[in-house]
Parts: C-alpha cells; sequence; structure tokens
C-alpha cells in the first residue's frame, strides 16, 4: 500500500512540482494550501508524512506543526518544513517540544526531497 503524504503550502506552483514528484515516486499525495485546511487535513487523513511551508496564510507551519504534536491522533507524524530561507534551523524546534524533524530549503532536488522523506519513512 503507497505511502500518504500531505503537502501544505500556499503557493499552487510549489505544491503542483512537489506533487509531481511524489506521485511518480509511488506517493499518494493529499493537499491543502494553508495551514488550517493543512491541520483538518491531517487530523482526518492521518497521512505517513507532512511536507509543510512555513510562511502562509491563515495558520503559518510552525503553528500548524504545533497543533500537530498537541493532538494524540497526529503526534507521530514525520513533519518536513519546506522554506526559501537558508539558517532557519534554530526556529523549528517549537515552544512546547514540537520538533520538526527535517527541513528542506527551497529550492531544493527531487533527489534531496525523495532522499529525507525515505529516510523518516524507514524510521517506522
Amino acid at each position: 500500500m503507497p505511502k500518504k503524504c500531505l503537502v501544505v503550502d500556499d503557493n499552487p506552483e510549489t505544491v503542483d512540482i512537489v506533487s509531481t514528484i511524489l506521485k511518480k515516486a509511488g506517493y499518494d499525495v493529499l493537499v491543502a494550501y494553508d495551514g488550517e485546511k493543512g491541520l483538518s487535513a491531517a487530523q482526518t487523513t492521518l497521512p505517513d508524512l507532512i511536507l509543510l511551508d512555513i510562511m502562509m496564510p491563515v495558520m503559518d507551519g510552525l503553528t500548524m506543526n504545533q497543533h500537530l504534536k498537541e493532538d494524540p491522533k497526529t503526534r507521530a507524524i514525520p513533519v518536513i518544513v519546506m522554506t526559501a530561507r537558508s539558517g532557519m534551523e534554530p526556529m523549528f524546534q517549537g515552544p512546547n517540544g514540537s520538533p520538526i524533524q527535517g527541513y528542506l530549503v527551497k529550492p531544493f532536488s527531487q533527489k534531496e526531497l525523495l532522499k529525507r522523506m525515505d529516510d523518516l519513512l524507514r524510521k517506522d
């Protein structure tokens, strides 16, 4: 059974590119265009992994991640942050011990994305 990945980003072009890469690699892909919709999708579908943009309208990625880690249903879902700004790693430790499992600086390569995902999903 294919792994489910939720892509949460407000940029439709990024969502399209990442979704295409993941579908070609055999993933089932779900998408959301803001953190609020992403949180709802995560709670209802329980994906195997979430790719999450940081800067989005309605609810930013760090806030969404904090809500994910506070919910027993979604706490264990690995999250990889996608950001256009390098050097942000210190920010990825949330205020309530809500760590991000990985991050990618945009633009990233297909190889880098799939390797990062594979490393996290193999831990399961």
